[in-house]
């Protein structure tokens, strides 16, 4: 997260509702894909559910979103900044089509050519709402990408992997906004410079991965061990996000995800402790 104002961030009401519509969104599409059974894709390198194997599939992971962020701002120093902006919208589009014909096909028991189809009208849709003009627009593009992306993750990474990347993410997160290419990519650009990697609304920068890191632990919850986790993972989120508001009124920046992963993880295992008791 990024405070785009010189005086200092004030959180308000108004700056959850990306949060918030994130979360409602992700239980609406992963309620569905709970219910139907259906197999999760395999997305991460290393399958199994040892500890070895989910920690060597965070390096991947974490290693990829360094990597990424490095190859932006050195391509934006060098004053790359329309290529970027052509390399973020096709591979939005790709993401979208992709994630979209998944769950499509997941829930769907229709012929192919209708899911393509679908897929196709989706990704252009998510596309020309987050590229368009106008905030709650591109709002809700960024919310529907968002969702649907971390539904995706969420349902197809078993739990170890996600409680180890979720580790990971937070160790990243830290280093990359204080001392990596998050922050520097930060300070390079401007509100607005972005669209697709970065949403901007008031005086705030939110990135779209933290909100599909969001949307990932809320999924995990859900799909493990259901409503009630899915509820507790929610309001954790939204209490770290508050926290991290009230952290970047005291900073120009400060990452998104610590606080957040750590009370969503926290949110969704207290109720199988209740349960337990």
């Amino acid at each position: 997260m990024a405070d785009t104002e010189k005086e200092g961030f004030k959180p308000r009401p108004i700056h959850f509702l990306p949060i918030f519509l994130g979360l409602v969104a992700t239980g609406l599409l992963a309620y569905p894909i709970y219910n139907s059974g259906a197999p999760p894709a395999q997305v991460t390198p290393f399958s199994g559910s040892s500890l070895s194997n989910a920690s060597l599939n965070a390096v991947v992971f974490v290693f990829a979103l360094g990597a990424s962020a490095t190859v932006m701002f050195l391509l934006i120093k060098r004053g790359r900044m329309r290529f970027i902006r052509r390399m973020i919208k096709g591979a939005l589009i790709v993401v979208s089509f992709a994630v979209a014909f998944w769950y499509a096909a997941s829930i769907l028991s229709i012929d192919i050519l209708p899911i393509l189809l679908l897929s196709i009208a989706v990704s252009a849709l998510i596309g020309f709402t987050v590229f368009g003009k106008g905030r709650i627009r591109q709002l809700f593009g960024v919310v529907a990408l968002s969702a649907l992306t971390g539904v995706f993750l969420g349902y197809s990474i078993p739990l170890t992997t996600a409680l180890v990347l979720v580790g990971a993410l937070v160790i990243y997160d830290i280093v990359a906004v204080f001392k990596g290419p998050v922050g520097a990519l930060a300070k390079t650009v401007s509100a607005g410079d972005l669209p697709g990697a970065m949403y901007s609304y008031g005086e705030l920068t939110i990135g779209m991965g933290d909100l599909v890191f969001y949307s990932l632990v809320a999924t995990t919850a859900l799909v493990t061990y259901g409503v009630f986790s899915f509820l507790g993972a929610a309001v954790g989120i939204l209490a770290g996000t508050y926290l991290g508001f009230r952290a970047l009124s005291r900073y120009e920046m400060f990452p998104g995800l610590p606080f957040s992963l750590l009370l969503g993880v926290a949110g969704m295992l207290l109720p199988v402790f209740l349960q337990s008791l």
